[in-house]
């Protein structure tokens, strides 16, 4: 298992992913990691043994934030994920990343490069 840093220019260009962030995860991240997986487990949200395997860890906004990528290593039962998402929201700021990308860095963005050079006057 694998926590990966990434910046939130990263983030913006994640427009084909989605995934579940958890907003203001101070300390250990590992620990967060592994706890995430615990609680998901005993809680009927990860199906058939699974767990998340690799995760992004990002600032901002002065918090550290981690993003559970919906991939294959993680089978979830999508309908309860939401129903505990919306039920510890105060907890742990959980927001999907589609809604999150959109509403606290502006949008996605095919290409960062490519955005810089469509404000740039010659």
């Amino acid at each position: 298992m694998s926590i990966k840093k990434i910046t939130t220019k990263d983030l913006r260009r994640m427009n084909d992913s989605d995934g579940l962030v958890l907003q203001g995860c101070g300390g250990d991240l590992q620990e967060w990691l592994d706890e995430i997986n615990s609680l998901f487990t005993e809680e009927k949200l990860l199906l058939n043994g699974t767990k998340f395997e690799n995760i992004y860890a990002f600032e901002n906004e002065g918090l550290t934030n981690l993003l559970f990528p919906f991939n294959d290593s993680a089978k979830l039962d999508m309908g309860r994920l939401a129903i505990w998402r919306l039920g510890s929201h105060e907890q742990f700021g959980g927001t999907w990343l589609s809604d999150y990308v959109p509403n606290r860095l502006s949008d996605f963005t095919e290409d960062e490069a490519e955005n810089i050079d469509e404000g740039m006057v010659m």
